[in-house]
């Protein structure tokens, strides 16, 4: 009896808005550019759009989006050279810095990082809106720290109180729930002691510290997509399509499919100055194309 296996992919359906582009370009592959562009907000819109479902799956006339199918366009206005371009499309990042490192007045063992609701989208700040999200640091020299990651178990809004402690006389700043507070506590994973060693405790950041915190929608992407003059039809074209040759101006001249003008050519031979011995044939590109190699009116003259 054979025993089923479930699939574990779940097709992403991620907002466009939650998404960060960036490329770099170089003219062949034996050239090294490590120049990082990033896409604007506006020219992302413009790349990436939904495909939604057929008409007859929609749900009580709604569009619904075909999750983990998306279009990719790259506008002329940015991708306009010959050559290799590498898109790398990840989740969007957020720069921020950690307000606190604290507790729940309510839950003292809960322990997790303050930051400020202003630094946010709007659609961030609700409650438990970052829960999911990873967490990397940045080392006080501006470095990243490598392979260092945590993640939000959950995200509330709060406010900051004074409980004695009840070791001391000094009262420490804790927080509570508040749906109207400015702050917002994350309790992180992991971030409790093991078993093994009960008074170490994870690293969740300290005060000031500069964090980014990023969505898990969906496993980033990278594509090379290279851009060239000719194609698979326009190069067939050229070897099996029609063309003419003048022979007194001495020019050939290529068409498409729809006998439009591709390329031409000048023809010619190189002779020894002594003599009409012909010591090379050449055929040099045209730069300006003569337009009255028209296939149509050449042939209808015939």
């Amino acid at each position: 009896m054979g025993i089923g296996v479930y699939g574990v992919t779940r097709p992403s359906d991620v907002n466009v808005d939650d998404i960060d582009i960036y490329y770099n370009y170089t003219p062949n592959r034996y050239t090294e550019n490590n120049i990082i562009y990033k896409v604007s907000d506006k020219d992302k819109t413009d790349m990436i759009s939904y495909n939604y479902l057929p008409d007859d799956e929609q749900i009580n006339g709604n569009e619904n989006i075909l999750e983990g199918l998306y279009n990719l366009k790259l506008p002329a206005t940015t991708f306009n050279q010959l050559g290799i371009y590498t898109i790398y499309i990840k989740p969007k990042s957020i720069t921020l810095s950690i307000i606190d490192c604290s507790v729940l007045s309510s839950l003292p063992t809960v322990k997790g990082i303050v930051i400020n609701s202003s630094d946010l989208t709007d659609s961030l700040k609700a409650n438990n809106a970052l829960q999911g999200f990873r967490i990397e640091y940045i080392n006080d020299d501006g470095t990243k720290s490598r392979n260092t990651v945590r993640y939000v178990v959950t995200s509330n809004k709060v406010s900051p109180v004074k409980d004695n402690d009840g070791t001391s006389s000094q009262k420490s700043t804790r927080y509570r729930f508040d749906d109207a507070g400015s702050l917002i506590f994350l309790q992180l994973s992991p971030s409790s002691s093991s078993d093994v060693k009960a008074n170490t405790f994870p690293y969740i950041g300290k005060p000031n510290q500069t964090i980014i915190i990023s969505n898990t929608f969906f496993t980033p992407l990278v594509m090379e997509i290279e851009m060239v003059e000719n194609t698979i039809d326009t190069l067939t074209d050229f070897v099996a399509g029609e063309q003419l040759k003048d022979v007194q101006k001495g020019i050939i001249t290529h068409y498409d499919g729809d006998r439009n003008i591709t390329k031409q050519f000048n023809q010619f031979e190189i002779k020894e100055e002594t003599g009409d011995v012909p010591l090379f044939e050449v055929l040099e590109k045209r730069t300006n194309i003569d337009q009255t190699q028209d296939f149509n009116n050449i042939v209808g003259e015939v």
